[in-house]
């Protein structure tokens, strides 16, 4: 079982003492990146996620925006498998907010609608961007049928890339 895998503590405040205990050792650093696609005509801000050492997926952040999609906010991974159900929860300055609508497509699980769990305010994509490039960090929790797994994002550069995508046209 990895450092992130924390089915075995029963006690939230416990996890989340663990989980922040491993991040410091491991010194995550996750940064934004903004990148133009000019090939497939696509304008991207990706935000990479740091786990343990022991998981084997590179799990991304990504918004994009394309003239077939439209605007677009993904988590993406081979860890999404088609048709397997997921439970995705954010941790954003305070902010419990959870994923109310997706489509899980192969390793790709597209965000619509969330929901702050706290105020229980429900968010359209653009508005939930707001609140995440505004945040400090991100704690990404995903809960599958089979297992549990943590993630950070430290939200450095977050604002810039995600203004970058909304405020720019399609090549």
């Amino acid at each position: 079982m990895g450092i992130f895998e924390l089915d075995f503590i029963k006690n939230k405040n416990v996890k989340k003492i663990v989980f922040l205990f491993f991040l410091i050792l491991s010194q995550a650093n996750a940064q934004w990146q903004y990148k133009v696609n000019n090939t497939e005509k696509t304008i991207e801000a990706i935000g990479d996620l740091q786990f343990n050492t022991q998981f084997q997926d590179t799990i991304i952040l990504n918004l994009s925006k394309s003239r077939k999609l439209g605007l677009d906010f993904s988590i993406q991974g081979k860890y999404f498998k088609s048709g397997e159900k997921y439970y995705v929860l954010f941790e954003i300055s305070d902010r419990k907010i959870k994923v109310l609508r997706s489509i899980n497509e192969r390793n790709r699980f597209r965000i619509f609608e969330v929901k702050d769990l706290i105020s229980k305010e429900k968010y359209e994509l653009e508005d939930f961007l707001k609140i995440l490039e505004k945040g400090d960090e991100c704690v990404l929790t995903i809960r599958s049928n089979t297992r549990v797994i943590q993630g950070y994002n430290q939200l450095t550069g977050s604002g810039t890339a995600i203004n970058n995508v909304l405020k720019s046209s399609i090549p």
